[in-house]
């Protein structure tokens, strides 16, 4: 619907009056002349009212627009001034960006719907996926401490890892989370909660709702999720005897630390080892560590690195893990910049770092510690970054095989430049800042790692989720065991 001139709106309410004025003559013939003339003084009166109201109006409505305007162009030299400290030319860099948030607060609909903070917050992230770089992007500070927290192995919760999947339960189809893990020393391990539970209803404001009510998948889980101290009240479906049982559980939320690796024994061979690393976080060095130390305390004499679905991680993190295989000074990779050069290397080497990174310190004695082992190194299209330097260094120095399908092929590193380098801003810019190779020299990237043994996995794997899949049936993880007969 257009939006009409306000010049329309006297015209009609003339048009009123004048119907009320005839439809009063009809009514009596007596009296005729007096009534006109009381109807004209009337007309006149409502004439020169609207006028009057319409004069007023307008001159407000001009001082209103003019005090709006004025405010916008204080803060616009307020933001030129602020600008201008950085040595930035706002009249240049910024005029579009000025005029089209004037057109916005002005005309809009839904402005002021959208605090400054936000819109600002919007255009940064937007600008930052508008460069072209594929993993740029804008972090608030908020959301690079979540990020880096995350990274450090640090969250709150309950600690479990689920799936997305459906289960049918009395003829009712239920989306459901399918607990796959639970963290230990997290809050849910010492809860009813048991794996291979199927989560689908949670309390919200003291009533139980579905996972469908709560908007899906997203909504659901991040009900789930929340503050140390605070209760999650859910109920889950357990198979019992042809059917499923409902359990309500109460779990208090905490801190705890994520788990990025996880070590078995294969089923059908003891002396074989499975080491499955998900991601390359600030907890993984030791938890690699002491996976591969607690198998080879049970006479594995054999071992499958699974890294499959690892899309990478930290830098340091790889670094640590890989110089458990290495000599002292073997290369692990080298930082190529957008000039061709090579801007630094990193070499296996022990390591004492404070901080956050001191989880991934490597004591002399640990360098290449783990060097002499049988390996296989378990790999598919999902296996990215820093997972693929961890395939192809140990596929670079002869000690690995490497069985599977042909990884992501990620070959650029990832920086963080805070804003407040440069004035007083709040605010994390991530970019591209170098591409790199490993000891062979030729870069992955676009191209991914290819196996020595291609497979893909089977039909039957397939219809389950990987996360669930049986040894027995995971063909992938049969033809990396096989790699050890031969």
């Amino acid at each position: 619907m257009e939006n009409r001139d306000r010049d329309y709106i006297p015209g009609q309410w003339g048009q009123a009056a004048s119907s009320r004025g005839t439809k009063g003559r009809r009514r009596s013939s007596r009296g005729r002349f007096p009534i006109e003339a009381f109807v004209g003084v009337i007309c006149v009166v409502i004439v020169v009212s609207v006028l009057l109201t319409y004069a007023l109006t307008s001159a407000y409505q001009r001082s209103y627009y003019s005090a709006k305007l004025e405010k916008q162009q204080e803060k616009i030299e307020d933001l030129e001034q602020k600008l201008a400290v950085s040595g930035i030319d706002p009249s240049v860099d910024f005029a579009k960006l000025k005029v089209l948030a004037q057109i916005y607060e002005q005309y809009s609909y839904y402005a002021g719907q959208k605090t400054e903070e936000e819109l600002m917050t919007a255009v940064l992230k937007a600008y930052a996926e508008a460069t072209g770089d594929l993993y740029a992007e804008y972090y608030t500070k908020e959301e690079y401490a979540q990020m880096t927290a995350e990274n450090q192995g640090d969250s709150q919760g309950i600690g479990v890892s689920v799936i997305q999947t459906t289960l049918n339960v009395n003829g009712y189809e239920y989306p459901v989370f399918q607990v796959i893990a639970i963290y230990q020393n997290a809050p849910a391990q010492n809860s009813e909660l048991r794996i291979g539970d199927y989560v689908y209803c949670i309390k919200v404001d003291g009533v139980y709702q579905t996972v469908s009510a709560l908007g899906g998948y997203t909504s659901a889980i991040n009900c789930i999720r929340g503050e140390k101290g605070t209760l999650c009240e859910f109920a889950v479906f357990r198979a019992k005897d042809a059917g499923y049982e409902s359990i309500e559980i109460g779990i208090v939320r905490d801190s705890f630390e994520t788990v990025s690796v996880t070590g078995y024994v294969s089923e059908a061979d003891p002396t074989i080892g499975v080491v499955s690393i998900s991601s390359f976080d600030l907890t993984t060095p030791k938890q690699f560590k002491a996976a591969v130390t607690s198998l080879l305390n049970q006479s594995v004499e054999h071992f499958v690195f699974d890294v499959r679905y690892n899309p990478g991680g930290d830098l340091q993190s790889i670094k640590a893990v890989l110089t458990y295989f290495l000599r002292p000074g073997d290369l692990i990779l080298s930082a190529i910049d957008k000039n061709g050069a090579v801007a630094t290397s990193y070499y296996a080497e022990a390591t004492n770092m404070s901080g956050s990174y001191a989880s991934c310190n490597v004591s002399p004695a640990e360098v290449g510690m783990f060097a002499n082992l049988d390996m296989v190194v378990l790999c598919n299209g999902s296996t990215a970054s820093a997972a693929e330097v961890f395939t192809a260094t140990l596929r670079d120095y002869g000690l690995a095989t490497v069985v599977g399908e042909t990884t992501f092929g990620k070959g650029i590193m990832q920086s963080f430049i805070p804003l407040s380098w440069f004035g007083n801003y709040d605010g994390y810019a991530k970019m591209t800042t170098y591409a790199y190779v490993t000891q062979c020299g030729i870069t992955y990237h676009d191209i991914g790692i290819q196996p020595a043994v291609e497979v893909a996995l089977s039909e039957e794997a397939l219809s389950y989720n990987f996360y669930v899949l049986p040894q027995a049936l995971d063909n992938q993880l049969q033809t990396a065991f096989a790699q050890f007969q031969s």
